[in-house]
């Protein structure tokens, strides 16, 4: 006796529903076979293998959906947002610029799809292809801020720090309200791209437009230390503990990370030893000064800060 399609749809649904979306599956590739044209079904099949672990199978059946799409001319969208999501999180960065570039393909003029393609290339590391887009949306739309930042990225990764200061100057103009953290974002790009020289300017003019912000003071002192002016880094989160002595642990413990890492030892154990003093019953800063200790061959002031791990604090909050 033939299954009748509408209960057995029902019954997948209620599997579904249930959380057995494994056991469903099965029944939703016979009524696929039976329907191909269904696309609520392949849909439904599509979501069925994905929340059953079985993403690449998932994939294909969103990517039958894209296509089919594709090939009428009338783009909603759903399998395209899908397929992205899912290759994102996968990081499968080939498959997801052709999901992109066959969107951009169908809606060459679509500012959403021309920035998700710009932003694919950026994290599949072409980073000229995604300069490309991203200059195609600064002459579509220009005066979205948020395009010539994505410029600005895509420069940077491609090796050019001044273009990209020209980008984000260009962003920082059309909102001014959002410049200093447009310029912290530049500056904070262009130093993990090993362009520190290119980081400071930048981190200058958020400290132009909010002189009383402590994490700019803290950003320009990391700065310094890539820069080798460690002693001049010290200085300017000093700047920044007096604007918030409330965060005074974790900004000394910050400078002293990036001085243990710019294998600056004695400046580091200085600066966990002012963190220390500033959380005494913090641990971890503790922990940072033994390893500090340590790395400047202070192997008896290393063991103290571990022993004094151990020992309870006063009533004063003091630790011996």
């Amino acid at each position: 006796m033939a299954k009748e399609p509408a209960s057995e749809r029902r019954r997948a649904d209620t599997l579904i529903a249930q959380g057995r979306p494994a056991e469903a599956v099965p029944i939703l590739r016979e009524l696929v076979q039976s329907a191909p044209e269904e696309e609520s079904l392949l849909l439904t099949l599509a979501w069925a293998l994905h929340d059953s672990g079985r993403k690449e199978e998932a994939a294909d059946c969103f990517e039958r959906l894209l296509d089919r799409e594709l090939s009428r001319g009338i783009f909603t969208g759903f399998a395209y947002d899908e397929l992205v999501r899912l290759y994102r999180e996968e990081m499968r960065w080939e498959k997801l610029l052709s999901v992109c570039e066959r969107a951009v393909a169908a809606q060459p003029e679509d500012a959403g799809l021309l920035r998700t393609l710009g932003e694919s290339y950026l994290a599949a590391e072409k980073s000229d292809a995604a300069a490309a887009v991203f200059e195609k949306l600064t002459v579509l739309e220009t005066d979205v801020p948020g395009h010539w930042c994505g410029l600005g990225n895509a420069r940077i990764a491609a090796g050019d720090p001044s273009g990209a200061e020209a980008a984000y100057l260009r962003a920082a103009e059309l909102d001014p309200e959002d410049a200093p953290a447009l310029f912290c974002r530049l500056a904070d790009g262009c130093l993990r791209k090993g362009y520190p020289e290119q980081a400071r300017p930048a981190l200058l003019r958020c400290l132009a437009l909010c002189p009383d912000e402590p994490l700019y003071r803290m950003a320009l002192g990391d700065v310094l230390i890539c820069l080798g002016k460690p002693d001049a880094a010290a200085e300017t989160y000093a700047h920044a503990v007096a604007l918030n002595p409330a965060a005074a642990g974790a900004c000394w413990n910050r400078l002293g990370n990036g001085l243990a890492k710019a294998e600056q030892p004695l400046m580091a154990v200085e600066a966990f030893q002012k963190a220390v003093a500033a959380e005494p019953k913090n641990p971890r800063y503790l922990l940072r000064l033994a390893a500090a200790y340590a790395a400047a061959g202070l192997a008896d002031a290393s063991l103290a800060a571990l022993r004094r791990m151990e020992a309870p604090c006063n009533s004063q909050g003091r630790c011996p």
